[in-house]
């Protein structure tokens, strides 16, 4: 069997090297064959994934993505890019600042231990099937697949102040990548208006002038760590989406974030929660979003999102 590893020399500020550099001599140590690429500039893990899905996958080969969240984010869509149909199974080492996708499947250990069980499940031959998310935006008529989570509004203005801060590398070199998050937020709270949402799930459609954050997920993790929905199921081949509402007093604006880091934001009026096969997000002012951590700009939204199964060595 050869391994061919996307490694984004990037992620965590350059701390994902370290990693790579132990899974390497790893591998070399024991003899297995291996081939490596490290990106230099966002987009490269994409292309090269829509080539390794054109030109390399065979069934001696297999594909491990050395990064995070956003890595994954690009090697999916690169694979699937080439070919809508087909499932390549993927294997996944994080090296990321937010690690919610390992973090939500139990991908745990040193990243010699975590390369020692994609052997062990490769040499095994049974990749696990879990869900991934799926999207079409009918305003740029763009399909695009997620791991983690699609965000509008507050946790989607974060992610544009954290990936913008000056300060993010500083902190990720402190081995601080977490407060990162922490920072950015306190400015989102100043920069968050309300805005007008429409869900429609189930047959059934809510609307609000006032919504404020808007996250859909696969499973229980966003942002580095926060459960914002406890109980998704990563395998029930539903999309889960949870919308809360601009409260009229900031000082309710930060009681149920605080909730909702302790995972008790549930039985507030202001929060929505939304389970279902498909559901369409359509918003009608221009907001930020993001797509596992990757900005999507400042737009108005009209999203399908659903799911569907791709195979992982878990």
């Amino acid at each position: 069997m050869h391994y061919t590893f996307f490694v984004n020399p990037a992620a965590r500020s350059g701390k994902s090297m370290v990693v790579w550099g132990e899974v390497e001599q790893f591998l070399k140590s024991t003899g297995v064959a291996f081939d490596s690429r490290l990106s230099t500039a966002p987009g490269e893990l994409r292309k090269w994934a829509y080539q390794y899905a054109k030109y390399e996958d065979s069934a001696d080969r297999q594909l491990v993505v050395v990064g995070g969240d956003g890595s994954l984010n690009e090697v999916i869509n690169g694979l699937l890019a080439f070919d809508t149909k087909r499932s390549i199974p993927l294997a996944y080492i994080p090296a990321g600042s937010g690690n919610d996708f390992a973090r939500a499947h139990g991908i745990t250990g040193t990243p010699v231990e975590m390369m020692q069980t994609i052997l062990a499940k490769v040499d095994a031959g049974e990749p696990k099937s879990i869900d991934i998310g799926e999207y079409m935006d009918a305003v740029k008529r763009e399909r695009r697949f997620f791991l983690n989570n699609v965000g509008i509004g507050f946790d989607a203005t974060t992610v544009e102040i954290a990936n913008n801060s000056r300060i993010k590398n500083i902190l990720n070199k402190l081995k601080l990548g977490k407060a990162t998050y922490g920072v950015a937020l306190i400015e989102a709270l100043s920069r968050q208006d309300r805005f007008p949402v429409e869900i429609i799930a189930n047959g059934r459609k809510f609307y609000t002038p006032r919504g404020y954050l808007l996250t859909v997920s696969n499973h229980p993790y966003f942002g580095g760590g926060v459960k914002i929905m406890p109980d998704a199921d990563p395998t029930d081949g539903k999309i889960d989406l949870i919308m809360i509402e601009r409260p009229q007093f900031f000082m309710k604006i930060l009681w149920l974030l605080v909730q909702l880091v302790r995972g008790r934001h549930y039985n507030y009026s202001e929060v929505h929660r939304f389970t279902a096969a498909s559901i369409r997000v359509r918003t009608s002012r221009l907001e930020f979003g993001h797509a596992d951590g990757e900005e999507l700009g400042s737009r108005a939204y009209d999203l399908m999102v659903t799911t569907r199964p791709y195979p992982f060595w878990l």
